[in-house]
């Protein structure tokens, strides 16, 4: 199981605004009902095709493994969670669930969650035509194998009518911090949402949304190709994404020795808290974040920022024992980083 996910690291020269580009695809096999309506044995019969038909991937994912989500400690379930490999409903359902994973995190695939199949691919940076790409190539390779539910009238049919048609969304998380600093976000937001694509705050539904992080994403799943799909999201991110560099450029004139100050008080935060609410954690994150990026800190690298976003949610709930425990590991993670929790 992979200790630091590619976008994690953040190796992509855009990775410090555009956080990840996710292509992710709903299937179904056919003639079987969906997991929540499928009993085990019919889950379990599922599954095992599902698997078998996975070993035509491994020629291009030669590190490619099954995991078994019942056999999972529940610190590997809440790391999987965390890193966006998998979602909350797929590592705390029941028997007969698995997790397709190749190293690097780049790839995986979801085994009778909502639907039968959910395969993503993750990238750090702005690559979503890249994320796609490979998402396309798996889908056809499993495809090959498996029959999958399909409509003449409709696409693929799915266990949420949302999905139903290509089963696609395409999505990039972003880091819009100096567009918030500027107050200049909801204007560029307006103008991004006419091309019938989504953004929303990532890590909540409020007007500033925690870490000041965005989640840019296809609204329609049915009437349109998934190419068109792909690049309605490719060109609101890079519009986002110019927006948010000129932002940047503009406080780097007339603000850069708040920004470093507001940084440097919040490394001395998170390294020291003993208790941290879930919204504390995420601003101080984000100013961490934007300093970062602008080469004004050289104490944290955008690993070390990101690794410590992937902790915040790690511990669920803002009680008094949830803030102690957050806030030891956003203690931990700068002292050691994520190979010692």
């Amino acid at each position: 199981m992979p200790l630091l996910p590619e976008w994690v690291r953040g190796v992509d020269s855009d990775a410090d605004v555009v956080v990840s580009s996710r292509a992710r695809l709903a299937r179904n096999l056919a003639a079987y009902p969906f997991p929540w309506r499928a009993s085990e044995d019919v889950l379990n019969v599922v599954a095992c095709k599902i698997r078998s038909a996975c070993r035509e991937l491994a020629v291009r994912l030669p590190g490619l493994k099954t995991y078994a989500i019942e056999k999972l400690n529940s610190t590997q379930k809440s790391f999987l969670v965390d890193a966006h490999l998998a979602s909350a409903e797929q590592v705390y359902a029941g028997s007969y669930r698995f997790l397709v994973l190749e190293p690097s995190g780049i790839f995986s695939m979801m085994v009778n969650e909502e639907d039968h199949i959910r395969l993503q691919v993750i990238r750090s940076g702005l690559k979503l035509r890249e994320a796609w790409q490979m998402a396309d190539w798996a889908d056809d390779v499993l495809a090959s194998r498996l029959d999958f539910a399909f409509s003449t009238q409709l696409g693929y049919l799915t266990a949420h009518v949302s999905n139903v048609g290509t089963g696609l969304r395409v999505s990039a998380l972003m880091h819009l911090a100096g567009l918030a600093k500027t107050g200049k976000l909801d204007r560029h937001l307006r103008a991004a949402s006419d091309l019938a694509v989504t953004v929303r705050g990532a890590f909540g539904e409020a007007s500033r949304p925690a870490a000041d992080m965005y989640q840019v994403s296809n609204e329609i799943t049915l009437g349109i190709p998934e190419t068109e799909i792909v690049e309605r999201v490719r060109s609101v991110t890079e519009y986002l994404l110019c927006q948010e560099r000129k932002a940047r450029n503009k406080l780097l004139e007339t603000a850069k020795t708040q920004i470093a100050g507001d940084a440097e008080s919040a490394l001395k935060r998170l390294s020291s808290a003993m208790s941290l609410s879930t919204c504390e954690a995420f601003d101080l994150i984000s100013k961490l974040r934007l300093a970062i990026s602008l080469e004004l800190m050289s104490s944290c690298n955008l690993t070390t920022a990101n690794e410590l976003l992937l902790g915040v949610q790690t511990v669920a709930g803002d009680d008094a024992s949830a803030k102690i425990e957050r806030a030891r590991i956003m203690r931990t993670r700068l002292k050691y980083g994520t190979s010692k929790m």
